[in-house]
């Protein structure tokens, strides 16, 4: 008779602390995001640091009760910097994880195959580091959205001032795939359309470990810059190397904004001296907003900010539009993202450009000194970002071929 009644009890106990237990599993709802960048390789501080900022707007945003009562949940993969895996791992993140939203990838030629990815399964798409023009021309699709200043937007804003500045002769030295062509092009259409004069132009492939026999062309060339697009370990190689053969001495140099993260210009502040180049973040800017933003990330992670800030705005804007359209659906919340504004980024208001999904965003000129990006000019968004170009091919009239001045 006791076994019996203990027996009811014990049931009775169950069913009870199922039925307690009911409203907090129902209450315990997750949205996933996916992190897509290069964990190992050329650029693996860009994706380390990607990495990073999502955490940090994920954890921000979780603090404030998720997005639509849903905690979010961010899933890492590594792009391995190329095409074919950035592919495999959308795809997972995609159909396996079910996630709503990626970021990424770091490379130019991975976030373009992406692309494909991302608008064969209407995800949205954020993009806070490549800068191929593909993306907003022949690539776009109405899921992408990108605050990372693409190539036509840092040539427009940094030739000018080169060409003013600093002089008229220049050599273009570019790393041989999507991004550092696209950098090339760009430049040299923004150079030679304010007058200044293209003395040479050549690639090195990626991951590139002796940059040497480039170096006999340059000098022969004598330019009055040399303008640089690398990013990653190969800027780091690139700008010892020119140091060791004098040239950071004998010409002026300028690059572009992902050349190097600040946290690598200390290693070799003394070849890097002077360089100038364009970007819409440096924890050494003395703007308030700026340097309120940094002090939060110092603090989370003992380490200053970066460019890669991007990507915590991405995390943002998407949290935004989903809470105003009531869905995680992708043609809703895309739909809400065209010519949305946020005054909470990393660098105070940015808004996103209808037609083409590109952040209109005020950027700086930086030169580096004792190791500091420091600021030394403003350029407005409206200034620098060019009109629409959605399915016009960029290439379309391009030649590399030198224009000799009489």
């Amino acid at each position: 008779m006791k076994r019996l009644t203990w027996l009811v009890v014990l049931a009775a106990l169950l069913v009870a602390g199922g039925f307690l237990a009911a409203p907090a599993l129902s209450q315990s709802k997750v949205v996933k995001i996916g992190d897509l960048g290069s964990k190992v390789g050329v650029f693996e501080g860009y994706g380390k640091y990607q990495t990073m900022f999502m955490q940090m707007a994920v954890e921000e945003l979780n603090a404030k009760g998720g997005v639509l009562g849903h905690k979010i949940e961010m899933i890492s993969e590594d792009d391995e910097t190329k095409p074919a895996p950035a592919v495999r791992k959308a795809e997972k993140l995609i159909l396996q994880d079910d996630v709503k939203l990626i970021v990424g990838a770091v490379s130019s030629g991975a976030t373009m195959a992406v692309m494909d990815v991302t608008k064969k399964h209407k995800t949205i798409h954020w993009n806070a580091v490549s800068c191929a023009e593909f993306m907003r021309t022949t690539k776009f699709h109405k899921q992408y959205f990108s605050n990372q200043p693409d190539s036509r937007m840092q040539a427009n804003g940094l030739a000018r001032y080169i060409v003013d500045k600093m002089g008229k002769k220049v050599y273009i030295f570019y790393t041989d795939y999507a991004m550092g062509q696209s950098d090339g092009r760009q430049f040299k259409t923004a150079v030679e359309k304010l007058g200044g004069e293209v003395v040479g132009v050549a690639g090195a492939p990626l991951d590139t470990k002796d940059f040497s026999p480039w170096f006999g062309a340059i000098n022969q060339a004598n330019p009055d810059v040399l303008f640089v697009a690398f990013a990653g370990t190969d800027s780091l190689r690139l700008m010892t190397q020119l140091h060791s053969f004098g040239m950071t001495k004998k010409y002026k140099l300028a690059g572009i904004d992902c050349f190097l993260l600040q946290q690598d210009l200390p290693a070799i502040a003394e070849p890097m001296e002077g360089f100038v180049q364009l970007a819409h973040y440096s924890p050494y800017n003395p703007d308030r907003g700026m340097q309120a933003f940094n002090d939060r990330f110092k603090k989370k992670f003992g380490v200053e900010g970066n460019i890669m800030a991007g990507a915590y705005d991405g995390v943002l804007f998407w949290a935004a539009a989903a809470e105003k359209a009531k869905s995680f659906d992708a043609d809703k919340v895309a739909a809400v993202l065209e010519g949305m504004c946020l005054d909470n980024t990393h660098i105070g208001k940015q808004c996103i450009r209808k037609e083409d999904h590109q952040v209109v965003m005020d950027m700086h000129l930086y030169q580096v000194k004792g190791g500091k990006n420091l600021p030394i000019a403003r350029l407005e968004g409206k200034d620098t970002i060019g009109e629409p170009m959605v399915g016009k091919d960029p290439v379309e009239g391009f030649t590399w071929e030198i224009k000799k001045k009489n």
